[in-house]
């Protein structure tokens, strides 16, 4: 509000010049000069001078139309004190599907009960279309795999991933070309792909980083897999798989909690095995920009999200 604008309400809040003038600490000429000016703006009265002084009705209506702008001015204020403090904004975090379903939830609810006020923005997709975004100010950070080096981003490595491959008991008995010994087959073991005959494998409908390591995978142990099914969702991939009927592949680190959550009390037990001879792994990192303003809220969240994903990792 504008000086004369604030003596007008002290004014109207103690209803005589000399106790308004004591509380802006000026002479009574001073404040009633800054009140004159304002009438002269308004070309209307404020107040009927008398022996008592009084609000006219135009006086009235600005004493209730300057209340509320000084109460939107506080309100701003604190409003701008709270983000300088790095305790209100928005984070646009760009990551999977399966993962943001699996890690994202009790995450999110540990880091909103310590900053309430910022709101977070999910983005699903693959590593290489969060980039673009990101590039693109569409993004604050990604939760990406095997992101490509760019001089222009900063990575926070989370760790390594390795692939699994996900079916039931029956299933892998079904395919597999040796003596089949159902004491050695646990989730966690390494199987060798080349003693299986080719098995009908659910594929990725979308280009992503998982797909190209599992083509490149199947390429090196010879195996022309036909694959009847084509959908993203790792877990209802593995959802599918519970049925006995195709088998789907998958990073460590979501196919562990995937299968407890699918697993039922079932004659037919759903499996994961590491693949011998299979040497890459998938490199899980936070991604943001180099030249990034960042708030505190901000490199909170990244902070924590790395320390909460990597106790993940490490089971």
């Amino acid at each position: 509000m504008e000086l004369a604008q604030k003596m007008f309400l002290l004014a109207a809040e103690e209803m005589n010049f000399t106790k308004a003038a004591k509380r802006a600490f000026v002479t009574q000429q001073c404040l009633s000069e800054h009140i004159s000016k304002l009438e002269k703006q308004l070309h209307t009265k404020l107040f009927l001078r008398g022996r008592h002084l009084q609000l006219t009705e135009s006086g009235k209506a600005m004493v209730s139309t300057l209340r509320q702008i000084q109460h939107l001015e506080e309100s701003l204020g604190h409003r701008i004190q709270e983000i300088e403090a790095g305790e209100i904004g928005e984070i646009r975090l760009g990551i999977s599907t399966s993962r943001a379903r699996l890690l994202l939830p009790r995450f999110l609810e540990t880091f909103h009960g310590t900053y309430p006020q910022v709101h977070i923005s999910i983005t699903l997709g693959d590593t290489v279309q969060h980039i673009q975004l990101m590039k693109t100010q569409q993004l604050d950070l990604v939760l990406g795999l095997d992101a490509p080096s760019d001089p222009f981003l900063e990575e926070k490595l989370i760790g390594k991933e390795k692939l699994m491959v996900v079916g039931t008991l029956s299933f892998f008995r079904q395919y597999h070309l040796g003596t089949f010994s159902p004491e050695n087959w646990k989730t966690g073991n390494t199987i060798s792909l080349q003693e299986f005959k080719p098995f009908p494998l659910i594929g990725n409908r979308e280009h992503s980083t998982l797909l190209e390591l599992v083509q490149s995978c199947l390429r090196e142990n010879h195996l022309d897999c036909p694959q009847p099914i084509s959908i993203s969702d790792i877990s209802t991939q593995i959802q599918l798989c519970r049925l006995g009927h195709t088998a789907t592949f998958c990073n460590d680190v979501l196919a562990y909690p995937l299968i407890r959550e699918v697993q039922k009390d079932q004659e037919d037990p759903l499996l994961a095995f590491y693949i011998a001879g299979e040497t890459h792994t998938m490199r899980s990192s936070i991604l943001r920009l180099k030249a990034q303003v960042r708030p505190r809220y901000l490199e909170d969240f990244t902070n924590k999200l790395l320390e909460y994903m990597k106790k993940i990792q490490n089971g």
